[in-house]
């Protein structure tokens, strides 16, 4: 029997599938069809997605990149202990993740890198026409938020900020009490912690 936690954990690699990926990818009528996914940064928290990715059924996790050989190493790892094929691998400095992108099979990746690379990757991403979900942050300023806008509009791709804390059990509560005008007129509300005032 699964926790709690390994349950959390799972489903919520296909909250992310379905909020980045269209429907006809992630609810497949086949089912052979598998989300082809590319990981790009496979640090600590790159390696926490693709160990959620590698749980499901229905992807398939076709390469990995990243500059560290140890990081890739330990990637490999992963894989091997969940039985899963090896993936490409790309270790090829901090411009290899062009050769990821120019992989056809892919439908999407992952971005976890610095986050001085967010916009860019996910700009060249889109570009590639692969779906994007972007560890936080994405865009510095509000003109590099716009220009990832923009992009999205330009290539029909959608992009995903991997803020996940939003969406926890707790949160969404919150916002359906919201919603349903529980508190009346918030008139400030305190990030990270409990407090809300309401008039």
């Amino acid at each position: 029997m699964k926790s709690r936690r390994d349950f959390i954990k799972t489903t919520a690699v296909a909250g992310a599938a379905i909020t980045i990926l269209p429907s006809h990818v992630v609810f497949s009528k086949s089912a052979e069809s598998k989300i082809k996914l590319g990981f790009i940064g496979v640090g600590l928290r790159g390696q926490s997605h693709l160990e959620l990715a590698l749980k499901r059924d229905d992807v398939e996790v076709v390469s990995i990149c990243d500059i560290q050989q140890r990081m890739i190493d330990m990637s490999l790892g992963i894989v091997a202990q969940e039985g899963k094929p090896k993936p490409q691998v790309i270790l090829d400095g901090p411009n290899g993740y062009k050769k990821l992108l120019d992989n056809k099979d892919i439908d999407a990746v992952i971005i976890a890198t610095p986050w001085e690379w967010h916009k860019v990757m996910s700009i060249d991403a889109m570009n590639a026409k692969k779906y994007v979900g972007c560890e936080v942050i994405t865009g510095m300023t509000v003109d590099e938020c716009w220009e990832l806008v923009r992009t999205s509009e330009k290539t029909g791709m959608p992009l995903m900020m991997l803020e996940n804390v939003c969406y926890r059990r707790d949160a969404m509560a919150v916002l359906n009490m919201v919603r349903q005008n529980v508190f009346g007129e918030l008139i400030h509300c305190k990030a990270a912690t409990s407090t809300t005032y309401a008039k």
